[in-house]
C-alpha cells in the first residue's frame, strides 16, 4: 500500500501572509516583489557580517516622493531592473552600511527597481524614519504605498504598513507581538511630566535610545517613577541590589538643552548620554527611571512578590521580575522585552 506524504511548507505560509499584506497596503500584485519581501525577511531575521550581528531597516514604496517632504540625506546605490535575486543583493550591498540612522530604501515602480540608503534624521531628537513614515507621524496618503520591515527580536520580523503590521515568526513557537507601540507608550509614561515646550522631541529622542537599546540587547526591564524622594526611599526597601545614581541623569534636560543651543557640541553631548542609557538598559535586572525623564538607578533586582491572591510569579527570571514590579505597587508603569521578541507594558491606572 502506497504511503501518503504531505507536504507542509513555512515559506508558502509566510508568503502567503506576504501576498495579503501587500494586497491590503494597495501594492500592485508583482511575484518578484512578493517574493523579494519574503527574501529580506529571510535575511534580516537573522543577520551576520563578518560575524556581527547587524540589524538593518528597510523601507519599499511605489514612490520615493515621501522623503520630498521630510528632510533627508539619501545615497542611491543602483538602478536595475525588478528581479526576486536583486533583493538579496540590496542586504549584501546595504546592510553593513545601514548604521545609526541609516535606513534602505527600495523604490519598485513597474519593472524597474532602484534601491540605497536614507537619512531623515538631523538631528538626535528628530523622529526616526519609521515614526515619519509609517509610525506616529505616518504619511497621509491614498495612492503612496509604503512596507516597513524590520528585525524586533530573535528570528522574528515586523513588517508596517500605512494600514496594517505583519509579525513575521521563522521559529515554530508562539507569535511574538511587535514591541513598538509599547516602546512607544513607556517612553510617553517617561516624559509624562516633562516640560511642555519640548515634551514631544524628548518623548522621541527616548523611544529612539530605547529602540536602539533592544537592537543591541538580550532584553529589558524598565520600571518608572514618581520623581520624589518618598519614591525612591520606597524603593531602595524593596529593590536593594542595584546601581542608585548619586545624581540622575537629566535626559530631559539635556534634550532641552540641545534643542534651544542647536550646535554640535550639544548633539554630540546628547548622543554620549544616549550611549550610556542603551547601555544601561542593556544591563540585567531593572532600570529606573522617573517621570520627568532622569535615570535614576540600573541593573536592579526585586525579590519575588505574589499578587494580591498570594501568587507567586511564574516564568522566566525577567517575567517574574515584571510580575514582582507591578504586584509591588511601586512603579507607575513598567516595561518587559523578551530576547525572542516578546513585550509587554503596564501602566496604573488608579
Amino acid at each position: 500500500m502506497k504511503r501518503y506524504t504531505k507536504f507542509s511548507s513555512l515559506r508558502d505560509n509566510i508568503l502567503n501572509s506576504v501576498k495579503e499584506f501587500l494586497f491590503d497596503e494597495n501594492f500592485k500584485t508583482n511575484t518578484k516583489l512578493e517574493e523579494g519581501i519574503l527574501n529580506i525577511i529571510n535575511l534580516i531575521s537573522d543577520y551576520k557580517e563578518e560575524g556581527e550581528t547587524l540589524f538593518p531597516e528597510v523601507i519599499v514604496t511605489n514612490d520615493l516622493e515621501i522623503f520630498d517632504t521630510i528632510s533627508n540625506k539619501e545615497i542611491v546605490i543602483k538602478e536595475t531592473e525588478l528581479s526576486v535575486n536583486e533583493f538579496n543583493n540590496v542586504i549584501k550591498l546595504c546592510a553593513p552600511l545601514a548604521l545609526g540612522s541609516w535606513v534602505i530604501f527600495i523604490e519598485v515602480k513597474g519593472e524597474r527597481m532602484k534601491y540605497g540608503l536614507v537619512d531623515a534624521e538631523l538631528i538626535e531628537t528628530s523622529p526616526s524614519i519609521y515614526e515619519q513614515t509609517v509610525g506616529s507621524l505616518r504619511v497621509q496618503s491614498d495612492i503612496m504605498t509604503i512596507a516597513y520591515i524590520r528585525n524586533i527580536g530573535s528570528k522574528t520580523v515586523e513588517i508596517t504598513g500605512l494600514k496594517k503590521c505583519l509579525n513575521v515568526s521563522l521559529e515554530l513557537n508562539d507569535s511574538k507581538q511587535s514591541a513598538n507601540n509599547e516602546i512607544f507608550e513607556i517612553s510617553q509614561e517617561i516624559t509624562k511630566k516633562c516640560a511642555e515646550e519640548f515634551q514631544l522631541q524628548t518623548t522621541t529622542f527616548i523611544d529612539k535610545t530605547i529602540n536602539q537599546a533592544i537592537k543591541q540587547g538580550h532584553g529589558n526591564l524598565i520600571g518608572v517613577i514618581d520623581n520624589s524622594d518618598d519614591s525612591i526611599a520606597k524603593l531602595k526597601v524593596k529593590l536593594k541590589d542595584g546601581v542608585y545614581l548619586d545624581r540622575p541623569i537629566d535626559i530631559a534636560d539635556y534634550v532641552f538643552y540641545t534643542e534651544r543651543e542647536k550646535t554640535n557640541e550639544s548633539s554630540v553631548s546628547l548622543k554620549a548620554y544616549a550611549s550610556v542609557m542603551i547601555s544601561m538598559l542593556n544591563h540585567d535586572g531593572i532600570t529606573l527611571i522617573s517621570d520627568n525623564g532622569k535615570i535614576i538607578g540600573y541593573h536592579m533586582f526585586i525579590e519575588s512578590i505574589p499578587n494580591k491572591n498570594g501568587e507567586q510569579p511564574i516564568g522566566g527570571a525577567r517575567t517574574r521580575a515584571f510580575e514582582s514590579m507591578i504586584n509591588s505597587k511601586l512603579f507607575k508603569a513598567c516595561f518587559y522585552k523578551s530576547q525572542d521578541g516578546n513585550s509587554k507594558i503596564w501602566k496604573n491606572n488608579e
